[in-house]
């Protein structure tokens, strides 16, 4: 395959929908021409974070293919690829080929545990249709885990060229970084948490796919110019200052919290899934929250970045 690695800041990209909850293309092309136009380095689209999972798979290839044509080739391009089935992933795995991405994000297959052996195979299998590079996705909160034995395993096949570890669990990236480091040099191992991005980088990790470089990429971005200057502690310093806006994002069923910090940045976002509605007053009060410590997050970004 390519000699393309992903690295730096990839922005989960956020699905609006419209009241009929239809992707609102309107809108997602701002949000797309927005990240394109910021300083984080890659898009990626029909992940987690972008409710792939409420949507079908001729809505997620729709989505593949419309962020390719609006970034017009200006980011680095991660394609979501998960599904429940091998053959959906392969589609997703074309669908991204054909419309020019770098590389394809996938997890494993969801709601029917998996054993070991059988996540090893399916990746394998995966890996051997000599499609397009893959990421492996770990994020054990929603699917069954890649353990470190199957990690390594994978490490042989050459098209799969990377890990995105939302586990935050900074024990196991440490484990996943010494491994790559010794067996296979140029694997990329990328956070997929903002909370502790910062960490991440200094453990080894040569970037993140994150939903706060989708809401906050200015931030993000400064983030990563002060650790490539040595700058570790500001930051860390801009990675604090947003944890308090994460909590409050996670407060709410996911990810309707960070949608609407995303409202709150412009970008009218609606929901997809049924989420339990607050009360007036409950809402309100979440809102001005979220609204206080946005202006807080961004006056510290302007005063320190």
């Amino acid at each position: 395959m390519s000699e393309y690695r992903p690295k730096g800041a990839f922005g989960v990209l956020l699905t609006p929908f419209n009241e009929a909850g239809k992707v609102n293309y309107e809108v997602f092309e701002k949000e797309v021409e927005f990240l394109a136009s910021s300083d984080i380095d890659g898009l990626f689209p029909s992940a987690t974070t972008g409710e792939f999972v409420h949507m079908s798979p001729e809505e997620n290839i729709e989505i593949l293919k419309y962020t390719a044509k609006v970034a017009r080739g200006r980011k680095q391009m991660a394609a979501g690829a998960c599904s429940s089935n091998f053959d959906t992933t392969v589609s997703y795995m074309k669908a991204a080929k054909d419309a020019g991405y770098d590389c394809a994000v996938i997890c494993v297959p969801y709601y029917i545990t998996m054993p070991q052996e059988d996540v090893y195979e399916y990746f394998r299998r995966l890996a051997q249709q000599n499609i397009i590079d893959i990421v492996l996705y770990n994020i054990p909160m929603f699917t069954g885990e890649i353990s470190i034995n199957v990690f390594k395993r994978l490490l042989q096949e050459k098209n799969i060229i990377g890990i995105k570890d939302s586990s935050a669990h900074m024990k196991r990236i440490a484990h996943l970084i010494d491994i790559v480091k010794h067996e296979r040099p140029d694997f990329s191992v990328l956070s997929g948490t903002d909370d502790c991005l910062v960490p991440a980088l200094t453990c080894g990790c040569c970037g993140s796919m994150t939903a706060f470089s989708t809401i906050l990429p200015e931030v993000n971005a400064a983030i990563y110019k002060k650790f490539a200057r040595g700058d570790i502690k500001g930051a860390q310093e801009l990675n604090s200052s947003y944890l308090s806006l994460i909590r409050l994002a996670d407060s709410i069923a996911f990810p309707a919290g960070y949608k609407l910090i995303m409202e709150m940045r412009g970008y009218k976002m609606g929901q997809k899934q049924i989420v339990h509605e607050l009360g007036t007053r409950e809402y309100q009060r979440l809102m001005e929250e979220m609204g206080n410590e946005l202006l807080k997050v961004i006056d510290f970004y302007v005063k320190n970045k």
